[in-house]
């Protein structure tokens, strides 16, 4: 079944329930499928089934439209990160052999000389909102200006007849998405339609409710991360729940929802929780409205899950919140705490279907219990493979006993009763907000400066957070120069806080960088200390 007929299931039992809220409107059931149908009329002139589509826009509804619009035509959604500058953004097009670039209209001025290209579909933000807040916002944003020669407004495309549904089978890519691998460098992973629907079926075994109608989760991760996509907005159309659409989070709109009875889920990164702990109204009864809270997507310390907890406790609300574990190779979280089984310290059991294990790194060895190694998950929720990527695709798999595993690139370890406990990354991948971001594109992209012999990007903490420290060698550079160049090149989320030059890059004795010393090093600055 393809992810559009899955959620379509439920608007047959449904129709005039609450599917999307956003910005304070309302979208049942029946008005999602007519955008969604609309939108399939709209795209078709340019795609067709087998064809691949970037989508590059936060949470918005037409986001959500043109991802199941796409999968309705049979056409491989390609998710990219919203805030994607122009040469990354181009760079990945390239790769997925895409065919279109759907994007907000704010961001035309940036991605306006991929017109040359490709066909660019320009959407409105506030396009559903009604023509008081579009002009408002269209005067807080001025509107491009500039050269619109292959560019269309969303409305202005003319609505083709809706093609007859693909023939393409449901085990076959249905969705692109970014990552890092298991190896830690950029890749895109090819996902299924039956993967992402046997994650959306157990959606309501993570949550521990017998159904979802009526409910409202959060849907800020952009759907451009696989824990945006399928647990934000497709587990939740699943069940008939709420998708309460956030182009960016926003701590006192949530306080306001939670007091609404309108915000039941809460999923995100430690620093979306830190922001609604410091929010004065997040206190008192109104908290009783929450269900339960997940976070993920980065390191989680037990400070923040018990801070949390602690607030619950002290309104007399039964909301926990909860760990979980899961990455885009596994469709993304395949490991939680809930209510019916959690442990302090752990990321929880995987869900049911799927199986743990602990090897050697590198090896097929299975370790006993207790004792650490590489995880591995196997299950019905695996990705397809690496895009044009056989190597790495092969590696990034294992069989053991007549069961394939992914390879996590994650250590840790499972105790006797099944709980998988988290230790380090094998792989190097920093992650900031829950943004998977690759120290090789930073240092890539610091060494195409002239006179910079060598680069270093490392991971560090100040003050609980996750940032990025840069360390170069050769000509110094002002570090303005290195900034505007990353920035030109990367996500913001890839822009390093420390930029220093030294006189070579320390070695571990098997001649690699030594990051650990460089990240000490990172945080002794951070702390004052040089």
């Amino acid at each position: 079944m393809y992810m559009y007929n899955t959620i379509k299931d439920y608007y047959k039992k449904d129709c005039d329930s609450p599917a999307l809220l956003y910005m304070g409107k309302t979208f049942t059931y029946a008005r999602l499928f007519e955008e969604i149908d609309n939108a399939a009329r709209r795209l078709s002139n340019y795609v067709k089934e087998g064809d691949v589509a970037t989508v590059c826009m936060p949470n918005t509804p037409e986001c959500v439209f043109c991802f199941y619009a796409l999968n309705r035509l049979g056409v491989i959604a390609h998710m990219v990160h919203p805030l994607a500058p122009l040469n990354q953004i181009k760079k990945f097009m390239v790769a997925a052999k895409s065919k279109l670039l759907i994007t907000l209209s704010i961001n035309i001025e940036k991605y306006a000389p991929l017109a040359k290209e490709y066909p660019i579909i320009s959407v409105h933000p506030a396009r559903t909102l009604g023509a008081i807040k579009r002009k408002l916002f269209d005067i807080a944003v001025k509107p491009y200006k500039g050269d619109m020669t292959g560019i269309t407004d969303y409305d202005d495309v003319p609505m083709a007849s809706l093609p007859p549904e693909p023939t393409r089978g449901c085990q076959t890519a249905g969705v692109y998405l970014n990552s890092g691998g298991t190896g830690g460098e950029p890749k895109i992973i090819e996902l299924s339609d039956d993967a992402v629907n046997k994650l959306g079926n157990r959606g309501l075994e993570a949550l521990g409710l017998p159904e979802g109608r009526g409910m409202y989760m959060l849907a800020v991760v952009p759907m451009s991360h696989g824990y945006g996509l399928t647990m934000g907005v497709h587990t939740t159309l699943t069940y008939g729940a709420v998708s309460v659409l956030m182009p960016k989070f926003d701590a006192k709109l949530t306080v306001k929802l939670i007091k609404k009875n309108k915000m039941h889920f809460l999923v995100g990164v430690p620093n979306l929780y830190r922001a609604l702990l410091k929010q004065k109204g997040f206190s008192g009864k109104a908290l009783r409205n929450i269900y339960i809270g997940y976070v993920g997507g980065d390191c989680v310390p037990q400070s923040l899950l018990d801070e949390f907890n602690d607030r619950m406790k002290a309104a007399g609300a039964s909301c926990r919140l909860f760990e979980g574990y899961g990455l885009t190779e596994t469709t993304n979280v395949c490991v939680v705490n809930n209510y019916d089984h959690n442990r302090r310290g752990s990321l929880g059991k995987p869900f049911i279907g799927l199986t743990a294990a602990i090897v050697e790194p590198n090896t097929d060895k299975l370790l006993p219990v207790g004792e650490k190694g590489e995880i591995l998950i196997a299950g019905d929720t695996l990705m397809l493979g690496y895009l044009n990527n056989p190597k790495d695709t092969a590696d990034a798999f294992v069989t053991i006993d007549g069961v394939k595993y992914v390879c996590t690139g994650d250590y840790g370890y499972m105790d006797e009763d099944g709980y998988l406990y988290f230790v380090q990354r094998l792989k190097r991948i920093i992650i900031i907000s829950g943004i998977n971001v690759f120290p090789r594109d930073i240092e890539a992209s610091a060494m195409e400066l002239d006179g910079v012999t060598g680069a270093c990007a490392v991971e560090y903490k100040d003050k609980g957070k996750t940032k990025i420290a840069l360390y170069l060698t050769g000509t110094v550079v002002p570090e303005q120069k290195v900034k505007d160049k990353i920035a030109a090149d990367l996500s913001h989320y890839a822009m390093p806080t420390i930029v220093e030059f030294i006189d070579k890059i320390p070695l571990t004795p098997i001649m690699k960088a030594d990051t650990l010393a460089l990240s000490a090093r990172a945080t002794e600055t951070a702390e004052g200390g040089m």
